[in-house]
């Protein structure tokens, strides 16, 4: 294999990773409730003879830093629905749509047909795109649909008028009780469900997914647990033959600083570290690697500002000085 493709295989292998943690257990949970909710439903509207009015439904937001794992939950958590439940091919119990970044009712139409793959997912006006996400979702059985990257709504500009429209079409989606939804976002999503009072009204109470903190011990072993998770996935994985040792040595506490507790912060790093050592032909992950990281990835992507590998770890006090 030549370092080309042990790179390259690597590259695709960190996309694989799945490092279970007490977000996924507690989406997951939400999740489940949801279904049950979903399903419900479904089955009481069934017993009317499909006629009449749905219960109308509510939403979980899930609103977080980028880089906490949002999204890979989501995605951990359908990977193992899959894999453990016995699906039909049209069922979708659920369905994990990603809004696009130029997000109206025509778009948000064409992001849910594309999740069910239909062929022309983009085909046709909004009326018409909504008309058909709502029978797809139907066909499909759908207990609960995600609508991730919500935050693509947020505008500054005169975007805001056309963002409160699909604001609006959401709140009627919910109305009209097809299934529960779950609204996945960065910080700047929280403004919509809020500073609209009727859809603010069918929230559940918002799951805020926030940087570990190394104030508490639960955050700290849980930071412990993945650097701990990581290393063993870069031998289970193939991409080393030997441990790395990110247990050891420090590495948690500077990569704590590091990330300021942003799990995904921590294994970008933690990936470039693996790159830098399968260039030096070596067989883990040795500290020069995690220097280089930090300056090269975490340092120019603007995570942080601070070297700790190579100029030693902040004081907490210091580092909460940079927030």
């Amino acid at each position: 294999m030549t370092l080309e493709d042990r790179i390259a295989h690597a590259k695709l292998q960190f996309r694989l990773f799945r490092l279970p943690n007490s977000r996924v257990d507690r989406i997951r949970r939400e999740i489940n409730i949801l279904r049950k909710v979903g399903e419900g439903s479904r089955k009481l509207w069934e017993q009317k003879g499909m006629r009449g009015p749905r219960i109308p439904q509510k939403y979980l937001a899930i609103i977080g830093p980028s880089g906490s794992g949002k999204s890979t939950c989501i995605k951990t958590y359908v990977e193992e629905m899959l894999e453990d439940e016995a699906l039909d091919d049209e069922v979708k119990p659920v369905a994990h749509v990603t809004l696009s970044a130029e997000a109206n009712t025509k778009s948000l139409g064409s992001d849910i047909l594309e999740e069910y793959d239909d062929a022309e997912f983009n085909v046709g006006i909004a009326r018409t795109l909504l008309k058909r996400a709502s029978n797809a979702m139907e066909m499909a059985r759908t207990d609960v649909m995600v609508l991730d990257e919500f935050h693509h709504l947020i505008r500054n500009d005169k975007g805001t008028d056309r963002s409160w429209t699909v604001t609006e079409t959401v709140k009627r989606m919910l109305i009209r009780g097809a299934c529960p939804l779950v609204l996945v976002g960065i910080e700047t999503a929280k403004p919509l469900p809020v500073n609209n009072p009727q859809i603010a009204q069918r929230a559940y109470t918002p799951l805020f997914i926030k940087p570990l903190d190394a104030k508490y011990a639960a955050d700290r072993q849980e930071f412990l647990d993945h650097c701990h998770g990581f290393d063993l996935k870069l031998v289970e994985h193939g991409i080393f033959e030997e441990r790395s040792g990110l247990l050891a040595n420090g590495i948690p506490a500077n990569m704590f600083d590091v990330s300021g507790g942003v799990i995904g912060t921590a294994s970008n790093t933690f990936e470039a570290a693996a790159v830098f050592a399968l260039e030096r032909g070596a067989r883990r992950i040795e500290w020069e690697d995690l220097v280089e990281a930090v300056d090269a990835w975490a340092i120019e992507m603007g995570m942080t500002d601070h070297n700790p590998f190579r100029h030693g770890p902040r004081a907490l006090r210091d580092r909460e000085k940079t927030k």
